[in-house]
């Protein structure tokens, strides 16, 4: 009976505790400028090197990197970042890429993202929303591409990834407006 009532109480105090910590917030986390250099920047960056190098291309293995070599370059990147950026490589890396940028589109649009200024991000504009859904049409067409390995289909999607970049970008990061209004930074 006691074993009974201490799983009852536990139940009663825990269960709320345990419903709150499974629920995910629809509140964004960061600015728009942290979401596009951990996601975006990271991402579309990746889909560029496609550009210069085929990801079907033969890689030289990791191991053979020259100690030096590796040490100058997890100084730049970090250690696991280092460590870590060949793993999944090729096919893989740009699948994931795209689908990052697919995704980062709508994580754009949330309603009250920030811009680092303090100034809201622009999520009701039409413009912007326009830029967000070009580019998450965009990145599933590289998505599409790299599942079928498909070098040139890939390389120009990109191509078109660029361009939603740029549509944002001109008007909210690079405008000429720049000194007369608060842009979004």
């Amino acid at each position: 009976m006691m074993r009974l009532v201490s799983v009852f109480l536990l139940t009663i105090f825990l269960a709320p505790g345990v419903a709150h910590a499974q629920a995910s917030s629809d509140e964004p986390i960061g600015t728009l400028a942290q979401l596009m250099r951990g996601i975006m920047f990271v991402s579309a960056n990746k889909l560029f090197d496609l550009q210069s190098q085929d990801p079907a291309a033969e890689l030289p293995p990791l191991s053979t990197t020259p100690e030096e070599t590796r040490d100058t370059v997890s100084a730049y990147m970090g250690v696991a970042s280092a460590r870590f950026s060949g793993v999944y490589r090729g096919w893989q890396d740009v699948e994931g890429a795209a689908v990052a940028l697919a995704d980062g589109a709508k994580l754009a649009m949330i309603d009250g993202r920030l811009c680092d200024n303090g100034v809201s991000a622009p999520v009701g504009r039409a413009d912007y929303i326009e830029g967000a859904r070009l580019l998450e049409e965009y990145s599933v067409n590289v998505l599409n591409a790299a599942r079928e390995q498909d070098y040139e289909g890939a390389w120009e999607a990109i191509n078109y990834v660029t361009e939603s970049c740029s549509h944002c970008h001109s008007t909210y990061r690079d405008g000429p407006d720049s000194r007369q209004e608060p842009r979004c930074q």
